[in-house]
């Protein structure tokens, strides 16, 4: 399984870019990568522990801007169509055999 998440958090004052950069840095030491900009995805082994995982991410929320999350299986986001661009660097790194051993 496969955690997206995605955000939208202001920028304005330096308080709110304190925050931003913390939001950030957090989801990066959580495992998350990103394949786009306010774009990060985790793998998760099965489903319980990325609900598990959604408890966690809903304490350490900042308090303004915007975040949503999906949920998808390896199936539904290898059909993910880049129609610009192309796979990030990360991503590149990230293959199937890594996800079989974790």
């Amino acid at each position: 399984m496969r955690l997206m998440l995605f955000f939208d958090l202001p920028v304005k004052t330096k308080k709110d870019r304190r925050a931003y950069a913390n939001f950030r840095k957090d989801l990066i030491r959580k495992g998350y990568m990103m394949i786009q900009y306010s774009v990060y995805v985790k793998i998760f082994a099965n489903r319980d522990s990325a609900t598990n995982h959604i408890k966690i991410l809903k304490r350490d929320l900042p308090k303004k801007g915007q975040i949503r999350i999906m949920l998808v299986t390896e199936k539904q986001y290898a059909k993910m169509e880049i129609i610009l661009g192309g796979i990030s660097m990360q991503e590149q790194h990230l293959t199937s055999e890594v996800l079989t051993v974790l």
